[in-house]
């Protein structure tokens, strides 16, 4: 593996994370996961593997946060039906989807 792949998330004991970083922890199975797809080439890095992951669950939240903003604007809401088949299309488990405030 290339010196890349073997980087970690988290700084060196004792340094502190710089601005606007942040150090986080993975379950090992996790990282390895990772570093094996750094390794063949699917992502460039650890570190951009895990902004790329992060930047797109971003975007669905913001998403689905101003949908919900929508319909409360709107005072109505989708029903139960509609949910679940846009749960359905979109392969998302029954306990995701919902925005978080």
């Amino acid at each position: 593996m290339t010196d890349r792949a073997n980087s970690s998330l988290n700084p060196p004991p004792g340094a502190e994370p710089g601005p606007g970083r942040s150090s986080v922890s993975l379950p090992s199975e996790q990282v390895e996961q990772i570093r094996r797809l750094v390794a063949i080439g699917r992502a460039d890095s650890v570190s951009d593997y895990v902004v790329e992951a992060v930047a797109e669950r971003l975007e669905r939240d913001r998403s689905l946060t101003e949908l919900q903003d929508l319909f409360e604007r709107k005072g109505q809401a989708p029903s139960a039906e509609h949910l679940a088949w846009a749960r359905e299309v979109l392969g998302v488990p029954d306990d995701q989807g919902e925005a978080k405030r």
